[in-house]
């Protein structure tokens, strides 16, 4: 069943669903870029290139609004039945291939003989990952090769990501100064308690200095 190969992300169609598309296909111009789209959305299992390639366009030319749609997502998810994430990871990593990736997909869209791509979800993380200022080129490029070698899910794809990051530690705060302002706040908390009871005020005195003593010490 061809429906096995589909992307994980997009859900097999409904035969209803599937009807709908086809029955508005039917009310439209062959040689329309409309038609042309949603022609290749009902054919998605097969290539999403072509998929993307066309909603990439349609996004950048704002055809969608002539069509009746105010908004990019708005068509996609009515017309073409993708999700909105669906539909931006799609474009995103058409834009990404056709920046970064020029001859792959040449190779792709003008026959020939072409590598397989991998799943648009692992290039959408890639697509992120080189803009990713705490991993280093030879990461990145690591990463690259596998993707483009392996075509691994991804979520794999995301772990190595994560993994080869050099995320700056966050600097741990001084011990002491973490045990004064604990100590400030019980002491805070005690003295407005004291406060609000009729204590003697030598009491609520003794409080109150040693609320400014810790505050002293913390300024230090």
């Amino acid at each position: 069943d061809p429906r096995m190969n589909m992307p994980a992300e997009v859900a097999p169609a409904p035969s209803r669903t599937e009807e709908k598309m086809a029955e508005r296909l039917e009310t439209l111009d062959p040689g329309s870029k409309r038609h042309q789209v949603l022609t290749t959305a009902l054919d998605f299992k097969r290539s999403w290139v072509r998929l993307a390639r066309h909603l990439a366009d349609v996004k950048r030319s704002g055809e969608f609004t002539e069509w009746g749609y105010k908004k990019f997502e708005a068509y996609a998810k009515e017309e073409l039945h993708l999700r909105r994430d669906t539909a931006l990871k799609l474009v995103r990593s058409y834009d990404f291939l056709a920046s970064h990736e020029s001859p792959r997909l040449q190779a792709v869209e003008h026959g020939g003989e072409p590598e397989p791509l991998p799943s648009y979800q692992a290039i959408d993380i890639l697509a992120e990952a080189r803009q990713n200022p705490y991993l280093s080129e030879d990461a990145y490029r690591e990463i690259h090769d596998q993707v483009f070698r392996d075509d691994p899910p991804a979520n794999v794809v995301r772990k190595l990501v994560r993994q080869n990051a050099e995320v700056p530690e966050k600097p741990k705060e001084d011990d002491r100064a973490a045990r004064l302002r604990k100590a400030l706040s019980l002491a805070e908390r005690l003295y407005g308690t004291l406060l609000e009871n009729e204590v003697p005020e030598t009491i609520t005195h003794s409080a109150e200095q040693v609320v400014g003593g810790l505050r002293r010490l913390l300024v230090e």
